[in-house]
């Protein structure tokens, strides 16, 4: 479904978000009916895709951008951008990168933590690990990931998820 959205914010309307579109309430309804958990992959001006969830809030029905990501398109609040949505049909509701994948079959226990979590944990989890650039890093990152899971038994705890992070990362420098 595709359709023409202003590029707008939600300071004036109070509600704690920033950058988003809007989403017609017909096209909301109707990737509802779509959508298996309203996860939808969301292609900006043909050049931009994200894999993003439907929301609602105050009768209105949006797609959060972040700031980031407005910034490098270069896009000011008001601009008239084309949206094309789709269902994201994928495991996560989110790109899972290769090095995590042979993380997760590599290491049995760490996987069955994994996905025991709920959707939106994974999902989070991923984005700390798609957000690397580097290959290596990845792959550490999800070694640190998993032997976290393990050790809380699966209770994610992002505070000392953090700390393993940097013990892993003063550990390993030269």
């Amino acid at each position: 479904m595709e359709f023409e959205s202003i590029l707008e914010t939600f300071k004036d309307h109070a509600i704690g978000y920033g950058p988003h579109v809007k989403i017609p309430e017909e096209v909301y309804q109707n990737m509802l009916n779509i959508s298996k958990d309203k996860r939808v992959i969301c292609t900006i001006n043909q050049t931009v895709t994200l894999h993003s969830a439907l929301l609602q809030k105050s009768g209105l029905y949006f797609i959060l951008l972040n700031q980031p990501l407005v910034k490098k398109q270069k896009w000011s609040i008001g601009e008239v951008l084309t949206v094309h949505l789709a269902p994201d049909d994928s495991t996560y509701g989110m790109p899972i990168s290769e090095e995590f994948q042979e993380v997760l079959a590599s290491d049995p226990e760490g996987s069955d933590w994994f996905h025991q979590l709920t959707p939106g944990k994974q999902r989070s989890l991923l984005h700390v690990i798609n957000k690397i650039k580097s290959s290596q890093l990845k792959i550490e990152r999800s070694f640190v990931i998993l032997e976290h899971l393990k050790r809380q038994q699966g209770k994610l705890d992002y505070q000392i998820l953090n700390q393993d992070i940097k013990a892993f990362h003063e550990k390993t420098k030269f």
